[in-house]
């Protein structure tokens, strides 16, 4: 280790004395099985050991005009060949070198791989060394190819969907409870404020092991991903441009050779999206009715594809590390879970075909079987976060920030994704409704167990198509806190800083719990309750930016704050979508009023 490398300050990470119990005397890296090799198939048949053929392939970006500047010296940490990234993990390289897009899917892309490409170039010109920008363009121009095959499957379907355009981020309005935060973290008047939730995740992430540093161009950067993920064919574009040109001209050192680092994660993860939206509006593309998209992918690719989609690698440290070993792809695809989770009924109804749910498990389940899988999905998702936090904890690594801050990522936002708005839906049309997320919560605490931990998040993923038990072991204890949450939590929310937080922001944390568990379970809700849920959560959040905007900058405070609303976001509203998810797959997704 570098005299000088990042540390991590363990004694700041409050955990209770059971947690630290699992982290010590648990064995986790002994038993983690290995990521190519899960128990579970989703489907018969491998991958080929193949590589790309350059004399023979139409990809128009395997060949460069210029070298990647060979690895340099790092003055921090070196968790590579190059500094800042890992080697790709074997699974990961053996799938992407199998694959073999599609004349259809080669036409699709080529001009947005191209000009992706020709970023790249740039990239590579001005690299300082430290990044593996040949592994980082391979996965992300693989990523855009799948992508591309993934959106040609879907256009074949027989049966579309009637799209909901104002569904669609660029519809977006009401997001007012962002705009104090904007302040805070990029000191900038974010307009339109739903792009704030990108700055205010890496908030998250950041809180995650109180990153003691912290840098405003990162924060800008992060906004500036909003940008091309919001934009649609409408007037909100002007906004978001003229959002863009005041972000660059206000901070001039988001340029390298003024801020002396090296940025390249954020702007290669930029002109990702931009390709990617621009592939995506190329054309008019119908998507299927049902939430199911038969794509004839290997299983494996469509995971690494949405993985790498999240972006998730920029915001995956303060430098922009990247691991992309077996445990740094089980973040990327934690990072895309609780998201895709949360966004299922919505995505059928906007056309978003990137959603691992769509992607991988069949039609044609009864309720119970479909109770089963998610309730798999769930526990594999808890299992990833305690691997997360211990590989903090023991190995000085803070990848999983990605993954375990991905559930309130989903929640910042209540009235534009319509949470409780769309769970009124549900619990309407299904009286079980809450029978049956009790029983998905109790099938998945039985999940997390020494088996559970010892099983990466690909094969959880996998197991839960196919319905396999794991063998007996004894239970983890790490989340009991988090039971006691959805259970009865009087005696956290009695304390003068329940879940962490300072004495001023208390008020708020207790009254988001109240609205999200005892009154969400009040029968005595008149109809409409939905609404007035997701507006009640959106003023709660503001309310928090307006006290902690007040502080002199991003503080203790801020983390503490953000630790216990991700803690919050996962509690009982987030295990409900895992039944709306259940419902999709078993019947069909409820059209919005």
């Amino acid at each position: 280790m570098s005299a000088v490398e990042v540390v991590i300050n363990t004694r700041k990470l409050r955990y209770t004395g059971g947690a630290l119990a699992e982290f010590k005397t648990g064995s986790v890296d002994a038993n983690l099985h290995t990521h190519d090799k899960c128990e579970d198939s989703i489907r018969p048949g491998g991958i080929n050991d193949t590589k790309f053929d350059p004399t023979s392939s139409k990809r128009v970006w395997l060949e460069s005009e210029y070298n990647t500047r060979p690895p340099q010296p790092a003055k921090g940490r070196h968790i590579g060949t190059f500094a800042l990234t890992t080697e790709v993990a074997p699974w990961v390289k053996k799938a992407l070198g199998s694959y073999q897009p599609t004349d259809d899917v080669l036409t699709l892309v080529r001009p947005f791989a191209a000009a992706f490409h020709e970023m790249i170039a740039n990239e590579r010109k001005l690299s300082a060394g430290l990044h593996d920008i040949d592994s980082i363009e391979l996965t992300y121009q693989c990523t855009l190819e799948i992508g591309a095959a993934i959106l040609l499957a879907a256009n074949a379907t027989n049966n579309p969907v009637d799209l909901s355009l104002q569904l669609h981020a660029s519809r977006a309005g009401g997001d007012d409870h962002f705009k104090s935060w904007g302040r805070l973290l990029t000191n900038l008047e974010c307009d339109p404020p739903i792009i704030v939730q990108f700055p205010f995740y890496l908030l998250m992430c950041q809180s995650f092991t109180f990153e003691p540093q912290w840098h405003k161009e990162d924060y800008v950067y992060s906004a500036l991903t909003g940008v091309d993920w919001a934009k649609g064919n409408n007037k909100f574009n002007d906004r978001l441009a003229a959002f863009e040109t005041l972000a660059r001209a206000s901070v001039p050192t988001l340029n390298d050779t003024k801020s002396g680092k090296d940025r390249c994660f954020w702007r290669i993860a930029l002109a990702y999206l931009r390709a990617m939206n621009d592939c995506e509006n190329a054309r008019s593309f119908k998507t299927p009715r049902t939430a199911p998209i038969k794509h004839g992918l290997h299983p494996d690719l469509v995971i690494i594809a949405r993985a790498f989609d999240t972006i998730g690698s920029a915001y995956m440290s303060r430098d922009g590390a990247a691991w992309l070993d077996d445990e740094g792809i089980d973040s990327l695809i934690g990072s895309a879970l609780p998201n895709d989770v949360m966004d299922l009924h919505t995505d059928v109804f906007t056309g978003e075909t990137r959603n691992l749910l769509r992607l991988l498990y069949p039609s044609g389940y009864g309720i119970s079987q479909a109770m089963r899988t998610t309730s798999t999905i769930l526990s594999s998702m808890l299992c990833e976060i305690f691997r997360g936090h211990h590989r903090a904890w023991k190995h000085n690594r803070e990848d999983a920030r990605i993954s375990s801050t991905s559930p309130p990522y989903s929640f910042c936002r209540a009235r534009h994704r319509r949470i409780f708005e769309t769970l009124e839906l549900y619990v309407s049309k299904y009286p079980h409704f809450w029978e049956w997320t009790w029983e998905i919560y109790r099938l998945a605490k039985c999940q997390i167990t020494e088996a559970g931990i010892a099983e990466p998040l690909i094969c959880g993923l996998k197991r839960a198509t196919t319905q396999g038990q794991l063998p007996d072991s004894p239970a983890n204890h790490f989340f009991e806190l988090w039971y006691d949450m959805l259970e009865d939590c009087s005696a956290q929310l009695a304390k003068k800083q329940p879940f962490g937080v300072n004495e001023d922001l208390a008020p708020i944390v207790r009254d988001i719990h109240s609205l999200w568990h005892q009154q969400l379970l009040d029968d005595t809700k008149k109809p409409g309750w939905g609404r007035d849920f997701d507006y009640k959560s959106d003023m709660l959040l503001g309310d928090a930016g307006e006290i902690l905007a007040g502080r002199n900058g991003i503080s203790d405070d801020a983390y503490k704050f953000t630790i216990a609303y991700g803690r919050l976001s996962m509690g009982l509203p987030y295990i409900a979508y895992h039944t709306i998810d259940a419902i999709v797959m078993a019947f069909e997704a409820i059209p919005p009023v």
